[in-house]
Parts: C-alpha cells; sequence; structure tokens
C-alpha cells in the first residue's frame, strides 16, 4: 500500500508538471502569455535548445571540473552530450522548476538552479555547484552540517556518461529570473541502508577505467583525467576480430587470419604437407601443391629418393616454385639421391 501511494503521489506530480508543459506549449504560456490574453514579453520568450558553442561551454566545463575533485578520481568518466537528455533538461526549465523533478528518477539525476538574470549564466551555475565540495568531506561522504552538497555529487558521479542541460527566462517578483536544469544519466546521489554511496573512488587518475573505457582523457594542461573510449592514434582497424596495438599500429591476428589487417584467410587444413603458422601457409610435401596441398606435381626428368632413415635425409618441400629440404641444415645427399630438377 504504501509503495501503490507513493507511485501515484509520483505519478500525479509528473502529470501535473507535464500538463503545465504541455499547456504552455499549446496556449503559448511559455512565451509570457496568458490564455486567452496575447501579453507580448520578449524576455519571457521561449528559448531555443543551447546553441552548439554553448553545449561546447557546457560540456567542456563539466569535465574540466570532474578532472578537478580532490582527493583524485580513479574511475571518473568522462561526460559525453546527449540531445535526448538536453530536451528533457530544457522542458523542465521551461517549468520555471516548479514541481518535482520529472520521471524516470531512478536513472536520471536532476541538478537546477533559479538565478536573477544577468548573474553569469551556465558558467557561474556550474562553478557554484562545483564549489560545494568544498563543504564535503569524501571520509565520511557526508556535507557539512546545514550545508547542501547534492550538486557537487551529482556533478562529479564517476558513473554518469551522458549529460543534457536546458535554460529558461522566468517571472519573478523582483525582476526575470533564469532557470538552470541539468540531467545526468545514469543518476547519482545514492544511499543503502541511509549510508551515502561515495561519487567516485579514489586513487591515481584513470587507475580503475573499465575495460570499455580504458582511454584517458585529459585536459589541455594536462590535469586530471577521465576514463573514456580509447582513441585510435594508428587511424586503421583489424577485422575479422583481429586485436590493434595502438603503440605499434600492428594488428594480432586471431588464428586462420593474417595479413596487416587479419584481412586474410588461411588454408583451413594441408592435406600433403604441414601447416606453417608465422606464414599462415601449407609447407607441402614433395609432389604436391596447391593452397591446402592437394595437387600433386609431377616431377619430370627423374625420380627422387627420399631416405627418411638415412642420417641427414631431409623433406623436400614446394616453395615459392622451388624444391627445398626441411629443414635445411639436416639436408645431406644420400649416394643414391637424383637430384630434383627445378620447375
Amino acid at each position: 500500500m504504501g509503495l501503490l501511494i507513493r507511485w501515484s503521489w509520483c505519478w500525479g506530480a509528473w502529470g501535473w508538471w507535464w500538463g503545465l508543459v504541455m499547456g504552455a506549449a499549446r496556449w503559448g504560456l511559455g512565451a509570457g502569455r496568458t490564455e486567452g490574453v496575447p501579453q507580448p514579453q520578449p524576455l519571457l520568450s521561449l528559448l531555443p535548445a543551447l546553441s552548439m558553442k554553448e553545449t561546447f561551454l557546457v560540456l567542456s566545463l563539466h569535465n574540466k571540473l570532474r578532472s578537478k575533485v580532490q582527493p583524485p578520481a580513479a574511475n571518473m568518466q568522462k561526460l559525453e552530450w546527449d540531445e535526448e537528455l538536453g530536451r528533457l533538461a530544457g522542458a523542465r526549465a521551461a517549468s520555471c522548476l516548479q514541481g518535482p523533478a520529472p520521471p524516470p528518477a531512478p536513472q536520471l539525476g536532476w541538478s537546477e538552479a533559479l538565478l536573477p538574470v544577468g548573474t553569469g549564466g551556465f558558467g557561474a551555475v556550474l562553478e557554484g555547484w562545483f564549489a560545494e565540495g568544498r563543504r564535503y568531506d569524501y571520509g565520511t561522504g557526508r556535507c557539512a552540517r546545514n550545508a547542501t552538497c547534492h550538486h557537487y555529487t551529482q556533478l562529479v558521479w564517476a558513473t554518469a556518461g551522458r549529460l543534457g542541460c536546458g535554460r529558461h527566462l522566468c517571472p519573478g517578483g523582483h525582476g526575470p529570473n533564469e532557470a538552470f536544469a541539468c540531467a545526468y544519466s545514469p543518476g547519482g546521489n545514492w544511499e543503502v541502508s541511509g549510508t551515502p554511496v561515495l561519487p567516485y573512488k579514489q586513487g591515481p587518475w584513470c587507475s580503475l577505467c573499465t575495460a570499455g573505457l580504458s582511454g584517458c582523457f585529459k585536459s589541455w594542461d594536462h590535469s586530471g583525467g577521465l576514463c573514456e573510449m580509447p582513441r585510435n592514434p594508428c587511424r586503421m582497424s583489424c577485422r575479422n576480430n583481429g586485436r590493434l596495438d595502438m603503440s605499434s599500429c600492428q594488428c594480432t591476428c586471431p588464428q586462420g587470419y593474417t595479413g596487416r589487417y587479419c584481412q586474410v584467410r588461411c588454408s583451413r587444413q594441408c592435406l600433403h604437407g604441414k601447416f606453417r603458422k608465422e606464414e599462415c601457409s601449407c609447407l607441402c610435401d614433395v609432389g604436391y601443391g596447391g593452397a591446402e596441398c592437394g595437387s600433386e606435381s609431377v616431377l619430370q626428368g627423374g625420380s627422387r629418393d627420399l631416405q627418411a632413415g638415412t642420417p641427414g635425409a631431409g623433406l623436400w618441400l614446394l616453395q615459392r616454385g622451388h624444391w627445398q629440404r626441411d629443414p635445411p641444415s639436416a639436408c645431406i645427399p644420400s649416394e643414391d639421391s637424383v637430384p630434383l630438377p627445378h620447375l
């Protein structure tokens, strides 16, 4: 019953918020109008989504601040911009932050601010959220008494990988305000049995990055470090599940493939010969040729005598159009041997 009541309350709050946003969009209330009575107010017009420049600045500042946490973070991920989260954050800001943040709360984390116009924009907002960290005790995972730290802990939540933000001009009793909202996925600020979960793991930068985020992004001044998908300085890729060694820019091919890009499929079997792994090819017995040593080669002008029991005798192999013994160091002709002709 308690769960049902809580869910009903959340859904009711969400329905109220969504109705407000949709009503504003339909009747122009987000543009500073009341229903049926046009009242143009340019300052209160609905702002479009953040421009590309604003998006870059907001994202860059987020990652810069995440690279400055103390103590250092061993598993801090680099944030990437998400357009869908940007639209959600824009809709949230358009509500002038009225009511609770929209669901799905378990998947998203929210940080919001409502400030008078002209107080510095998103840069000042993010710096203010990060400054809350001065009142945060990493050792206990708690904020100082009568202080707020949840914006800071969400901003530096290590496993958050996607970000979207929005802003909107809103009416105020003493002049227009500007609403700022940022959505993070996955969200942070977790608690387990009433104990706060630390926002990141302490340690040398990038020392606990996961396998999929093994790259280490550093800011222009080479400070900090954020886990990211590894870059490819070689500008090449390996085919057929080959592994690229970025230090040497060479492919390590799986069994059965060779070539610079692992693009050559090896012979599956050597019918009359042996497989040489380093060359990914067959070394055929004397008298046989082809990719799998399946075709007989006719020798003209004589016979051959392979005396396996004779010390020093070797196996004749057809290699690149010439007959050779294998191994060469053991090749001592017997008295009855007949030289093989060149092909």
